[in-house]
């Protein structure tokens, strides 16, 4: 029987079609979902930027990160730029990372699912999604084919790859 699922979340397009999946397998089942989200600390890919700048995330994370000062639109990029304050770019990836969890489970309560649960993790993609499915007791993981990280796997991203054969949990991955 499945209570709990974990849905490992990037915002990516094959993330949100996990989502919307993972959201109806909750409500049908009456099942928990737990979405847990990696934080992204590398150079961002350009996926990440573009969907920050549409979904109109940055604008909230500036505000968030830099109160008072003037967010320009289209300049999304210029928030993940390298700077000498590392501090300032933590807080600013940990806010995306809020920001996305929010809004996730903002889209699952859509869905009908009664307790949504978020979190973020810092770590190794694969890993992290690995532990919190564990810690859970999750009894279902629920990932997209491939996220918001470059073309590396050959037939599935290589963190839905990884996730699926160390998984104790029934893997779904989504296209």
């Amino acid at each position: 029987m499945i209570r709990k699922i974990l849905l490992a979340y990037d915002g990516s397009d094959n993330s949100r079609r996990a989502l919307d999946l993972a959201s109806e397998l909750a409500t049908k089942l009456l099942a928990d979902l737990h979405v847990v989200h990696v934080l992204m600390h590398g150079r961002p890919p350009e996926e990440m930027v573009r969907m920050a700048e549409v979904e109109h995330i940055a604008e909230s994370v500036h505000e968030t990160v830099r109160p008072g000062v003037t967010y320009n639109a289209g300049r999304a990029y210029d928030l993940f730029a390298p700077s000498d304050d590392a501090a300032g770019r933590v807080r600013m990836i940990a806010a995306l990372g809020e920001n996305l969890v929010a809004t996730a489970k903002s889209r699952a309560q859509e869905w009908g699912v009664q307790n949504v649960q978020t979190e973020t993790r810092n770590g190794d993609y694969a890993d992290e999604i690995l532990d919190a499915a564990e810690e859970q007791e999750a009894d279902m993981i629920v990932v997209g084919s491939r996220g918001l990280g470059t073309i590396r796997g050959s037939v599935l991203g290589s963190i839905s790859q990884k996730v699926m054969h160390h998984a104790a949990q029934t893997v779904v991955v989504v296209k």
